[in-house]
Parts: C-alpha cells; structure tokens; sequence
C-alpha cells in the first residue's frame, strides 16, 4: 500500500502518516505539501490513495481536487479538510473524491474513510449524504 499525504502542517501530517500505517501494515506514505509536489510524487509512484487537504498553499480547495483528478484519474482521493459544510463536501464528491472527511473527526472515522476508499468504496459524512441516500430511520 503506497499512500501520498498532501497537508501543508507537518504536526498534521506527522498523526495521519502514523494512522496510515496502523491502518496499512507495511503501508509506504510519502508527503507534499502543495499541489505540484504532490502532482511530481504521484508521476513517479504507483500510489493506491491519496489524502488531500483543501487548504493548500498556492493552488487549494476544489481546484487542487479537480488538478490532481485530471493528471491521475484512477487514484483514488480521500479529501480531509477543516470544512463541514455540505455543500463543499458534495462538490468534492461531484468533483470526483471518493470520500471525504472533516477534521474535526475523530481519527477512526479517518481510519475507517482510508479503508472503505481503498477498497473502492466511498465514504461520505452522514450530514453531508442527500436523503435519497440516507437509509431509512425506521430500517424501512
């Protein structure tokens, strides 16, 4: 497992590297902190996820999303941002991330969003989830 961490805050990026590898034995975690590291990383390596902050020096928000989709459309991008609003959550999604998670969460929703989107899946958060795709409260 090859995951690429692109957060521009070292601290940040120091915990999710060691949840990476808790979630992933043997996983391989390589770091950028703007969107042409990570674009130049990612043309050299055979990566399996990507954990991509919004807030990014010189290129952030939907279009490092958008940037990083069109050069490596089959990876898949795990969008971790300090943002809860639904709306930029679903336009991530939209955008093409598989998944997305506040920072706000708590580091086993993070681990548990890293597993679903690896293993091809998508993980939305539940406030951001349209109610056509809100199972049902009654389980009917």
């Amino acid at each position: 497992m090859q995951v690429l961490l692109v957060d521009d805050q070292p601290v940040t990026v120091q915990v999710y590297a060691a949840m990476v590898r808790k979630t992933f034995a043997g996983a391989r975690v390589q770091t950028a902190v703007d969107l042409p590291e990570a674009l130049q990383i990612a043309s050299g390596h055979s990566l399996d996820l990507v954990l991509l902050d919004l807030a990014l020096p010189t290129c952030g928000g939907i279009d490092a999303l958008l940037r990083f989709r069109k050069a490596f459309p089959a990876i898949p991008v795990l969008v971790v941002s300090v943002s809860e609003d639904k709306e930029r959550i679903r336009a991530c999604l939209d955008a093409g991330a598989r998944g997305f998670v506040p920072k706000t969460q708590a580091l086993l929703t993070l681990a548990g969003a890293m597993r679903t989107v690896a293993a091809g899946g998508q993980h939305i958060p539940p406030e951001a989830q349209r109610p056509e795709l809100r199972p049902a409260a009654n389980g009917g």
